[in-house]
């Protein structure tokens, strides 16, 4: 049991130790490029990097490990995700921060257990926990877009009303409210204004992030500047939509609440027995730690635990 929980606590240490080197590296490079837009009056400046120091030396390393182990399209792909969860990395940054933490992970697991499959265990963890952080900030920045798009709508259908052209009623929904719908409507403007088409900076607004709701936006303002009509008309209906889909998607939620609780149940039951047998009777379940029947078990016991959790998800996942 001491082991067990020595495992635990190394594996969290591991965790924050990463975090902290995460937010040390790059954050600064987030107040960099807030500098450089109030340098430029609001236009964003691309400068080559400098290496200054030990963080620019781990960032070039990191970058030339991730760069050696994945290919060019692959990489291309990590960046897109790492853009549309509005994370200020490279993806050859974040393939060599993947590889530390895998390694490091096994290393503390092995040295603390003494067991092979255990270090594996824990270099897999490693390898999918960055994914689940960065498809976590993707969903939560994707689902703040869609709070905020009803509001930017009316106030665009309210802006066109009053005689503002479709530039200046997206300038004061910018102004007017905060957050990552109108940062990326910001950047439109300020691209529009170094001279990139209405159209393109709007194509490539859709490429930075990850909404239906928001490409059906895009998708419907273009087709209008093409072919005219009512703007105003065309917003206030899209709005009227993207509510629909919200209140429809809340009653899906509270409907599919208890398929959800079911899954985190018969995730937590069996670590929870386990705990509760190690404490109870640790010489019953120290069998099954240390035969080797019992670590194989073990791990297909984890790998059918993560096939029902993946299959109830998708039970319960309904798309409006």
């Amino acid at each position: 049991m001491l082991d067990l929980v020595l495992v635990v606590a190394v594996f969290l240490s591991v965790s924050l130790v990463v975090a902290g080197v995460l937010l040390t590296v790059f954050s600064p490079r987030t107040a960099a490029l807030g500098r450089l837009e109030k340098a430029a009056g609001g236009q964003l400046v691309e400068q080559a990097p400098k290496k200054t120091g030990l963080k620019d030396d781990f960032l070039w390393v990191m970058g030339r490990v991730g760069r050696l182990v994945v290919r060019k399209d692959k990489i291309r792909e990590i960046q897109s995700n790492l853009i549309k969860a509005d994370l200020m990395m490279r993806a050859e940054e974040y393939i060599g921060m993947i590889i530390l933490i895998v390694i490091g992970a096994y290393a503390a697991v092995f040295l603390l257990t003494g067991s092979i499959l255990f270090g594996i265990i824990g270099a897999g963890a490693g390898l999918i926990m960055p994914g689940i952080v960065v498809n976590a900030k993707k969903n939560k920045r994707s689902q703040a877009m869609t709070e905020q798009l009803p509001e930017a709508l009316n106030i665009l259908s309210n802006g066109l009303r009053a005689g503002f052209s479709f530039t200046q009623a997206l300038a004061v929904v910018v102004r007017e409210m905060e957050g990552p719908l109108t940062t990326e409507f910001s950047r439109v403007l300020k691209e529009n204004r170094l001279g990139k088409p209405m159209d393109d900076a709007l194509q490539d607004m859709i490429e930075r992030i990850e909404n239906d709701d928001v490409e059906m936006l895009i998708t419907a303002l273009m087709i209008q500047r093409q072919v005219g009509g009512n703007l105003a008309e065309v917003l206030d209906s899209i709005a009227h939509t993207i509510r629909e889909r919200v209140r429809i998607k809340g009653e899906i939620s509270t409907l599919t609440a208890e398929g959800k609780l079911t899954a985190i149940i018969l995730s937590l039951l069996p670590p929870g027995v386990a705990g509760a047998l190690a404490l109870l009777n640790p010489a019953f379940i120290a069998t099954l730690v240390e035969e080797t029947i019992g670590l194989v078990l073990i791990a297909v016991a984890i790998v059918l635990q993560i096939i029902g959790v993946i299959v109830i998800r998708k039970i319960v996942s309904i798309e409006v």
